[in-house]
């Protein structure tokens, strides 16, 4: 192979990679609709929305039908093994959740029948991550304690606990909101075009 080719082809393969990488910006997910909708329409929407959380693995924690709320428990998102899974949407939160314990709960909204003649449904999930201190090995066989209680803390702690570990917000997820939103909508048989985003 020649070296114009060799550099044609490694270029290329870094373009391809780099382009794998590049995915619609945060401003252009869609986390909320509005539906015009009948009473029928609106019962199909509250029962898609559990259902479909309850599909992709989220514990519903608060069923609220009065207030239009549901809300899930944190779960730890899915590891790039779990492929059965799907709590996360990007190939980038993929590898965030694999590599780092990172964990989501999912909150939705369905405007009350009573307030309006239509139907706002909102998806809003929310992440966190596990902060623990670094921990201080000064040898290569410490490595295999580092994820255990024994090794003493980079700050003068004798030794790190789980107790010294605790969650970090780290924003929302709007790749997985717009997923969700789509997902309750497609369940509840409602059409695209009834659908406005906001």
């Amino acid at each position: 192979m020649t070296p114009y080719r060799t550099e044609r082809l490694v270029g290329l393969t870094l373009l391809a990679c780099l382009g794998g990488c590049l995915g619609p910006r945060k401003d252009q997910y869609q986390s909320s609709a509005t539906i015009t909708a009948t009473a029928d329409t609106r019962e199909r929407l509250w029962r898609s929305a559990q259902e479909t959380l309850r599909d992709h693995r989220f514990e519903l924690d608060r069923v609220d039908r009065s207030a239009g709320v549901i809300t899930t428990k944190y779960v730890t998102s899915q590891s790039v093994f779990e492929f059965w899974r799907h709590d996360v949407d990007t190939r980038e939160d993929l590898w965030e959740s694999t590599l780092n314990p990172v964990r989501r709960r999912v909150e939705v909204d369905v405007v009350p029948a009573e307030q309006s003649a239509t139907n706002r449904v909102s998806v809003a999930v929310y992440k966190q991550r596990i902060s623990s201190p670094d921990r201080q090995f000064n040898s290569t066989g410490a490595v295999y304690q580092y994820f255990g209680e024994v090794l003493p803390s980079t700050t003068g702690q004798e030794r790190v606990t789980a107790a010294d570990e605790r969650w970090v917000d780290i924003g929302r997820d709007p790749a997985m909101e717009q997923y969700l939103l789509n997902s309750i909508l497609n369940g509840a048989g409602v059409a695209s075009s009834a659908a406005t985003g906001g």
